[in-house]
């Protein structure tokens, strides 16, 4: 048991960092100060053309590859077999030679931007994927791969996992780890208290009554997920049929009486004394101690929660998200992109073979089966030769596969002022869930001081 605690230090501390900057929440991304550093440092405009130039494998041209995976403990070993058998196979025959770059801080690739450093491939978070584009470079995948070669390559993927990463119409980002909100259960908590986890609740209102039943007959927090969570608090509000941004994205609108009813029932249920109270990785712990008996977070914590729970000798169980009576839950994306900034016709060409590599079906296998995420080329699941026996074994899978059906893009804040607008939004549904301050009050506030920003 104290193995694993040790592990989940650092796990759960780049859990948070990751949860949070890669969905635009936190993070120090000085937005506001990076236009004149990005632009200077902003790679020349590769051709569209309808064709790229022909790579040579006796000259192999090398691409760097940015990414937090690689530094994060449960996810660096199946990032290096994808990167390695990219070189191996691929790359060596085509002429590619892919640098991964272990991102520590999640921003290492905007350091390196600013500070004149060629980056090409970037795994992006999505809430700022606005400015990133504004400002230091990134190019859209219509401009520089072959528009024939790239509507053959999204073919299998997710059309809603497709839009996740288009802005004003065009794609800046290819969904590449990708996860949605799925509610775990814990076997043991929910037997004792007299309930049965492979009957889940469906509604905020049974994960209430499920919540108040297990701290009532175990002593243990029923239900838990923290306010400074971010990204899952856009679900939440958008399942009661509310928006968190305008479809243009010139305007929030979190604060109608959709979004205010949605975190008034969140707030009630985090006062009714079965709401863990903790961060993020605060409540990940809890739950991974076998201490909490629900749990809304992301599918890429299902490894280490397994892993956990085999080892505390409890079964982990798996439901979709809740939803508002009988209106269908709206899960987002967390997760990341694969973003790209080629410097040349040449390096277009080089990425491209690396983008079509670990987004084909190869590359989602091994994403799925030794990273965590889901894979986007959703076949693939009832594939013998692709994952079908991975998932048979970890059915939690296809439940969260089921929702991609229903799934919006996580928020993508416009503009040079994407941090700082995550940062309000967050920072508001923290107050307004775990604080005595007035819900309509505090999102309306902050509703008005984001469309300010949004203004300017």
């Amino acid at each position: 048991m104290q193995g694993w605690k040790k592990g989940a230090s650092l796990i759960l501390a780049l859990t948070t960092a990751f949860g949070l900057t890669a969905c635009g929440s936190s993070g120090n991304n000085n937005d506001s100060n990076a236009a004149a550093a990005g632009n200077a440092s902003e790679p020349a405009e590769a051709s569209a053309s309808a064709e790229l130039p022909a790579l040579d494998p006796a000259n192999p041209t090398k691409v760097t590859f940015y990414s937090y995976s690689l530094a994060y403990p449960t996810m660096k070993a199946g990032m290096e077999e994808l990167l390695n058998e990219f070189n191996e196979t691929v790359g060596k025959e085509k002429g590619v030679i892919v640098e991964g770059i272990a991102d520590t801080t999640l921003t290492q690739w905007k350091t390196d931007i600013q500070a004149g450093k060629q980056v090409d491939i970037v795994q992006h978070g999505f809430a700022t994927m606005d400015s990133s584009r504004q400002t230091l470079g990134f190019k859209a995948f219509e401009d520089v791969f072959p528009k024939d070669e790239l509507e053959s390559h999204l073919q299998g993927i997710s059309p809603n996992a497709q839009a996740l990463g288009k802005i004003d119409g065009k794609m800046y980002g290819l969904a590449f780890t990708f996860s949605t909100p799925i509610l775990f259960m814990n076997g043991k908590l929910f037997q004792d208290a007299g309930l049965d986890p492979n009957n889940p609740p469906k509604t905020w209102d049974d994960v209430k009554a499920a919540a108040l039943q297990i701290k009532e007959k175990t002593g243990k927090d029923g239900f838990g997920l923290a306010p400074n969570n971010g990204w899952t608090t856009e679900g939440v509000i958008l399942s009661n049929g509310g928006k968190v941004i305008a479809d243009d994205r010139k305007s929030a609108e979190f604060a109608s009486d959709e979004g205010i009813e949605a975190i008034q029932m969140w707030k009630d249920l985090y006062h009714s004394g079965a709401h863990a109270v903790g961060t993020d990785s605060e409540v990940t712990e809890q739950f991974m101690a076998g201490n909490l008996g629900m749990f809304l977070q992301s599918t890429s914590v299902y490894s280490g929660i397994k892993s956990a729970s085999e080892a505390a000798g409890w079964q982990v169980y798996g439901a979709q998200m809740p939803q508002f009576g009988d209106k269908p839950s709206v899960p987002v994306n967390s997760g990341s992109m694969l973003a790209v900034r080629p410097d040349s016709d040449i390096k277009a060409a080089a990425i491209w073979e690396f983008v079509k590599f670990v987004t084909g079906d190869r590359g989602y296998t091994i994403i799925t089966s030794k990273v965590g995420y889901l894979p986007l080329r959703t076949a693939l699941a009832d594939d013998p030769n692709g994952l079908k026996d991975f998932v048979d074994q970890n059915p939690l899978y296809r439940v969260n596969l089921a929702q991609l059906d229903r799934i919006q893009p996580v928020a993508i804040w416009p503009g040079e002022y994407a941090t700082e607008i995550a940062t309000a939004f967050t920072d508001a549904i923290v107050k307004a869930v775990s604080t005595d301050a007035d819900v309509r009050e505090t999102l309306t506030q902050a509703q008005d001081q984001i469309n300010d920003m949004l203004q300017q």
